[in-house]
């Protein structure tokens, strides 16, 4: 109608976020753990920017850590391609192969990091990490402390070297090395764990007790916490608390066949039988899906003969045992079978015994 004045409406369409805000909130649950939440933010920006290298590396990153490896893997390698000065698909690319197995792919990503930025700490300690892995230790310990001379505010700087140090058994200077990190990051729950598991190395049981519980206290979901406090708490004569932090601790992800087996142990010292027995099923099952994809049969010998003792075979645990060469003997795993198998002879499982007699060293070696 003439005459009348025209107002426009108020729109109900919802304004589209801009890329900086979706990434700002990706960022964000991520921070919370909320990945599917983190994902669809991401994937939004992803629509908004196709070709932008800060999408990509967070995508990239996220798919492998849900374990979609095929497709975090192509968006990394877009970020190089749109990128080649960027540092940061290369480390994450590196950590992945040495994740694969694929350890000359891994060492040619770190080295291509090192070359962009020799001066960064963080390629000096991933590379001292790809080095460590693959038992170069010598230049894995020059590798870290690279990184601790060009960072020394970073606590994994030191963690890095303390572990290191602590795989040759030289427990004090790994001990000050995480002291430092500690004086760094006194909140930091990945600090107590590294040191919880020092101190259990070192036979020090209350201090690793305490130092697990502030671990699990600060991130109560970290299952590596909670089978750390676990295994102090058995080793302390602690079956039933023991029993529950193991629970948890497969409950939050560490569904490996060593967590069953404590926890079957565990359970068989507190006298629930069954479920003790349910429990080292499970190990064994686990042991024979890794069989089958290939798991090296020694590396699993350890963990199989006590969960055939376990499931009453114990036959099959003493051929394990008469299997095992001294020359071949893993010194840390068989301190830990021994003392795993004097928890079972101490609740009258004879045939424990049995292999605990048969479980010989080589000459001159010793366990602490």
């Amino acid at each position: 109608m003439s005459g009348k004045s025209r107002k426009s409406k108020p729109s109900s369409k919802v304004p589209t976020p801009s890329l900086e805000k979706l990434l700002e909130k990706g960022d964000a649950y991520l921070e919370e753990g909320d990945l599917d939440e983190a994902e669809e933010a991401y994937t939004k920006a992803l629509a908004l920017a196709p070709q932008s290298p800060e999408v990509l590396i967070r995508l990239g990153a996220l798919l492998l850590d849900t374990e979609r490896y095929s497709e975090g893997v192509d968006y990394l390698r877009k970020v190089e391609h749109l990128s080649p000065n960027d540092v940061r698909p290369l480390h994450l690319l590196g950590a992945f192969y040495i994740e694969e197995g694929e350890f000359e792919l891994a060492e040619e990503y770190f080295k291509r990091a090192l070359q962009l930025e020799p001066d960064e700490a963080l390629s000096h300690y991933n590379y001292g990490n790809f080095l460590s892995e693959v038992g170069r230790l010598p230049e894995a310990e020059v590798a870290y402390r690279r990184a601790i001379e060009l960072g020394p505010d970073e606590p994994l700087h030191y963690l890095g070297l303390g572990g290191l140090l602590a795989d040759q058994d030289k427990y004090d200077e790994a001990l000050q090395q995480f002291r430092i990190a500690l004086d760094l990051a006194p909140k930091d729950p990945r600090v107590y764990l590294d040191l919880g598991d020092l101190l259990m190395a070192m036979e020090r049981l209350e201090e690793a007790l305490a130092a697990y519980r502030e671990s699990v206290a600060l991130d109560p979901h970290n299952p590596l916490a909670r089978y750390g406090l676990g295994n102090a708490l058995l080793a302390n004569g602690e079956p039933q608390a023991a029993a529950q932090e193991l629970k948890e601790a497969i409950a939050d992800g560490l569904e490996v066949p060593l967590s069953f087996v404590k926890l079957g142990i565990a359970l068989r010292l507190a006298n629930r039988l069954d479920e003790s027995r349910e429990a080292f099923q499970q190990a064994y099952d686990l042991l024979e899906e890794e069989r089958l994809q290939g798991g090296d049969p020694h590396d699993m010998c350890y963990e199989e003969i006590i969960t055939l003792l376990g499931l009453g075979r114990a036959q099959a645990a003493y051929d394990l045992v008469d299997g095992l060469h001294g020359d071949e003997l893993d010194l840390r795993a068989v301190a830990e079978l021994r003392a795993d198998l004097k928890h079972l002879v101490s609740v009258g499982l004879t045939e424990a015994r049995v292999v605990l007699d048969k479980l010989v060293l080589p000459p001159g070696e010793v366990i602490h």
